[in-house]
């Protein structure tokens, strides 16, 4: 008969720890070094979504523009352009002051009751909401 008699072997024992705590060490620092690269990576791709966002944005605004821009040509040829004293934006309106002879019919059949017109002894003073403009553009 054969006896088998184990012994602790406390160094065994002692590197068998340390090689698994420097196992979860070294995930630690790795899992931290990842998470710090995603968070950069993600920082960047944030500031690009917001660059690209704000560009947009002003692309939309210049579109706008020359969309009320071409609109305001449009009606100074409806109406004739030596009939018109004074084309302006007021808030979010378009304003157009023209003598008060000329005929507005062109601009009421485009615009219908959208149009504000207001007739005095010296002008005619029009205002079309922007808001109206750049919907009837768009169709919004």
């Amino acid at each position: 008969m054969i006896i088998v008699i184990k012994n602790q072997d406390y160094k065994r024992l002692a590197i068998k720890t340390i090689s698994f705590l420097s196992l979860i060490v070294m995930f630690f620092f790795y899992y931290q070094h990842m998470a710090n690269k995603f968070k950069e990576q993600n920082a960047q791709l944030v500031s690009k979504l917001e660059v690209k966002k704000t560009n947009q944005e002003k692309n939309k605004q210049t579109e706008f523009e020359k969309t009320i821009y071409g609109e305001a040509v449009n009606i100074v040829d409806l109406i004739n352009q030596k009939h018109v004293q004074s084309i302006k934006i007021v808030k979010d309106r378009l304003m157009i002051v023209c003598d008060y002879d000329t005929d507005i019919e062109p601009i009421m059949i485009r615009f219908g009751v959208k149009a504000f017109v207001k007739n005095t002894t010296e002008n005619i003073k029009i205002a079309i909401d922007l808001k109206t403009i750049v919907e009837n553009r768009y169709e919004i």
